[in-house]
Parts: C-alpha cells; structure tokens; sequence
C-alpha cells in the first residue's frame, strides 16, 4: 500500500512528493489506495495505522539506516581501514568530509523526513476524528518514538540542528539551529510520553497472535531503551541504570543469545537478544541484509575494508566475537579480516542456509553494558557493574574481570562496549566522542584528522535554503 503525501524538506521551498509504502503491515489493511489526504489517512484506525507502517517501511528502507549508520561510522571511528579506491569513503575514512555532500545530503534528509513523517501523525491523530482512543494513544506514542530515535542520531551526528516538532512550514523552514543540550531534552521527553502509553509487548506490530515473536514494532521495552543510552549519553547514570534495569528484567521478553548460536543468532530476525529491528529494505520477504553487502566483497572482487589489526589483537583466541563475527580473505600481507555479524549478501544464500536474518538497531547485550557502565560511574555497586559486564565477557568466553578499582573498571566496560558493538550501527564513533576520546585516539591514526572532524558540516543545499541555519563555526 502506499499513501502519498505532499512534504517540505527542512529548510527547502519546494514540495516533494513522499511514499509512505508499508512492507511490513502493522495491521491488517484495505487494497491499494493510490493518494490519500491528510483527514481521509486519519479516518479509521486501519488507515491511521498503515500511515505509520509507511514510516517505518521508510526508514527501514534509507540508506542511513541500512548502510551509512554502521559503514561510514565505522569509517569515522577507529574500527575500519579503507582499502578501496571510492572518494567519499576514503574521505571519511580520513575525516576530511571534502567530497560526502551527497552522503551529509541523505543523511540530514533522510532523518528529516522520518521526523516529518513522525510530526504529521502525532498532529493528524490530534487534528482529524477516525482513530480510536486507543490507536490514537498507541500511533502517537510510536511516532515520539521515531521522532527522538532520529533527533538522537542528528544531535550525534551533526551536534546542534534545528528542532522541528511541527509540519507547519513557516516554521520549519526558517527555524535555526537548537542547542544539544535542549535537543536531548526534546529526546526524553519523547521517548518518556512513549514509554508510559506503548505496550508492554509486541502485540501491536505481531500478525502471528503471538506477542513476543515480532520485533518490528516498538514497544514499551523499545523506548525505555533508548532511554537508558540517551540517559548515558547525558550523563545522567541513575536514570540510565533505572531504565536499563527494567529492561533486563523483562525475562519473559529478553534473554542473550547464548555462547553456541553466537555465530548467526544475534541477528536472526525475532530472536529473544533482540529489541527493535527493521525489516528488509527490500522486501519483506527477503531474509538477507544491506549490512552485509556493505561489508563483505562480492564473488570476484576484492575486500575494500579492513578491521585495524590493533583492534582485531585485543580480541584473545577464545574470545568468541573474534571467531564468529568476524572473517577473513587473503592471507600473510594480503590478509583482509571483514565485520561479520551480518553474513548473507542475497536472498539465495540465506535461504539455503534457512537463516532469516534483520537489521537489529537495539538489543539486551546494550543494556548490561549501559547498567555496568552507569553502575561503575556513580561508583556505588561497582561488583554489581563487574557482574553486568562478565554476563557480556562470559557469554563471548573471554575471561571474566575481577577488577575492584572504579576507573579501571568503567576503561574496561568502555573496551567491552567497542568490542562488543564494532561495526554496528555506529556505536563506537559516538562513544569515541561520548566520553571526549576521539581527539586522543583518532590523530595518532588519521594524519588529517582535526577536532572539527567530530561533527559532519550541516549541508550545504539546506544552509542556502534556510537564512537562519548557519555552518558549524569550523567548516565556514
């Protein structure tokens, strides 16, 4: 199905015409329908509910979610050589950003228009009569969802943005740029309205009638979190270790995926690691990843990235990450090792492999290491921050830490976390400038490296088109 609605890009004069096309039903829907106004798309609970299903089919299907996320990230930070000869990569491989203005270009417009898409349903619900209380109240939280999801990933990406909370476009199109602090206050008020009216289960977004197999959709445990991270992230440790507690408890929900189905299992779509994943950019049906096509070299070409062998060392040989997540191509000086948590590069060789595969954005293995991180911070339960690290180690079959003083043990869960989330939706390259070590680790590495580097140039297309957006200072 498809709705098509007309939309403004943040600070553009001109209408695009955006389809909000649904792989993945979130409800059972009518036929096709070609073009649907604003009131017709708010004026039943199906309809109301395929709009929604058109966002996450949307984002689902951007190329910042599925390959910039993790690839570029991981070129930004410290986990990825680049070995191939493509401009923009090598560029931000390098961190000098001179030739990914497409790449700043998709992925400012990419959020943009998922937080667009998230503002016309929070204000139709509102606005137009159709909708039960009940769906409204549910449609509403899922947007605020996806609305601070894409805020947390401008705000680390680009640092200060403009913060658009309505469609009205004599607002949105002249409205300059908001401080990070107020834009991570947006977050959590966001993701706080969300967590208190999602539920508590996967029901919403589940065609099979069993609740807990389907993690497309987002529920209560989904904005909780986002929470805990967006809490780490400010700074705020007992409201990230709260969150992440809750989380963890939800045992009828959660639980790791254990050392033997390490290999595949983290990824399989619907597993019980997994808190919030993204269908198949392609279609539904498809049980392979853009991840591992970003990754991995095609039958007949050469491996253009490489996993920096500093950090493939800190990986001993029990250590199970190291064997099963990652792979290697070549040998003796011409050795290439290559992420491989995603293996499947089509459709064919994940079928015959009978493994489905989904993009996972949020799972439990997180939120040992926020509750051990937070735990270690605040400095009041340092065994209990130990013991939520080794669930991590344990389950991996590295050895267990037994350390007892507070900064050597956050410098540990900070270690863990990288090798636990490498090349995965960008995680070390916002941690890496989180707790301020980008500008320690990355010159020693990247000759060009400089401090503004930290932070992608606004583009340059929405600056002309907004008078009141303005460059980051470092990049006029």
């Amino acid at each position: 199905m498809s709705i098509i609605i007309k939309k403004i890009f943040l600070g553009t004069a001109a209408f695009v015409t955006v389809a909000l096309s649904a792989c993945e039903k979130m409800v059972e829907v009518d036929p096709p329908i070609n073009e649907i106004k604003s009131e017709v798309a708010f004026s039943s609970d199906k309809l109301a509910a395929n709009t929604l299903s058109g966002m996450y089919t949307g984002l689902a299907q951007s190329s910042t979610q599925t390959v910039y996320l993790s690839l570029y990230n991981s070129l930004f930070a410290d986990d990825l050589i680049y070995n191939g000869l493509n401009e923009s990569s090598n560029d931000a491989y390098n961190n000098s950003y001179t030739t990914i203005s497409l790449l700043q270009n998709n992925i400012f417009s990419d959020w943009y228009s998922t937080i667009y898409k998230a503002n016309s349903i929070i204000e139709g619900l509102q606005k137009y009569k159709g909708t039960s209380d009940l769906v409204k109240k549910q449609l509403t939280a899922e947007a605020k969802f996806f609305r601070a999801y894409c805020y947390f990933n401008l705000v680390n990406t680009f640092g200060e943005v403009p913060l658009v909370l309505t469609t009205e476009v004599s607002i949105s199109s002249l409205q300059p740029k908001e401080t990070v602090d107020n834009i991570y206050k947006q977050i959590i008020i966001d993701l706080t309205a969300a967590k208190s009216d999602l539920l508590l289960d996967y029901s919403a977004s589940s065609n099979t009638g069993n609740a807990s197999n389907k993690r497309l959709g987002v529920n209560h445990y989904v904005a909780t979190a986002l929470l805990a991270r967006t809490y780490l992230f400010t700074g705020d440790y007992a409201a990230a270790e709260k969150n992440a507690s809750e989380v963890i408890a939800a045992t009828n929900l959660y639980s790791l995926i254990p050392s033997g189905n390490m290999a595949t299992g983290v990824w399989v779509k619907d597993n019980l690691e997994s808190i919030w994943q993204m269908s198949s950019p392609i279609a539904p049906t498809n049980q392979y990843t853009d991840e591992a096509g970003a990754f991995l070299p095609f039958s007949g070409t050469e491996p253009q990235f490489d996993i920096r062998k500093t950090f493939r060392d800190l990986f001993i040989s029990a250590d199970l990450r190291g064997q099963k997540w990652m792979v290697s191509y070549g040998s003796g000086t011409s050795l290439k090792v290559l992420p491989y948590k995603y293996k499947y590069t089509s459709n064919a060789t994940a079928v015959a492999a009978g493994v489905a595969e989904s993009q996972t954005v949020l799972r439990l293995a997180e939120q040992y290491l926020i509750r051990a991180e937070a735990r270690a911070r605040i400095g009041v339960n340092l065994s209990g921050a130990r013991d939520d690290m080794n669930m991590i180690r344990s389950r991996a079959k590295a050895t267990e830490s037994t350390t007892t003083v507070k900064s050597d043990l956050i410098d540990e869960i900070l270690l863990e976390n990288r090798k636990e989330f490498f090349c995965e939706q960008g995680y070390r390259w916002y941690n890496l400038k989180r707790t301020g070590q980008a500008d320690l680790v990355l010159p020693t590495l990247k000759p060009a490296y400089r401090p503004a580097a930290k932070l992608l140039p606004l583009p340059t297309v929405a600056i002309n088109a907004n008078p009141n957006l303005k460059q980051n200072p470092d990049y006029r």
